[in-house]
């Protein structure tokens, strides 16, 4: 059997990864409150866009090839809290030199 080497068509030499937001979810676990009971205050929402940028800067720095977004609206449970990702992804351009971004999810107004 043939060995592949680092640079044959068969390596996997790009990483990627889907990231939707979340913010610090201190109530987590068995007999935490269940994610649909959960209502966290706008101002810890926000705190999503300092994390975003935490993992996209960190993933730059491991050499990831790209990082997807996923848009969601109204997500008061914490995670999957990303509500403009055009937004970030120009936001994310900015302060990461190498990494490519990516939009998985928009949404967009029927008129």
């Amino acid at each position: 059997m043939a060995r592949l080497e680092a640079g044959d068509a068969a390596m996997i030499d790009k990483f990627a990864t889907v990231y939707a937001g979340h913010v610090d979810l201190p109530d987590m676990g068995q007999g935490a409150t269940p994610a649909n009971e959960r209502r966290y205050p706008n101002a810890h929402l926000a705190t999503v866009f300092e994390k975003t940028e935490a993992v996209a800067r960190a993933m730059d720095d491991l050499g990831y090839h790209a990082i997807w977004l996923a848009e969601h609206h109204f997500q008061h449970e914490g995670y999957e809290c990303l509500p403009n990702i055009l937004m970030v992804a120009v936001h994310l351009a900015h302060v990461t030199p190498r990494i490519r971004i990516g939009c998985g999810f928009n949404i967009t107004p029927t008129s």
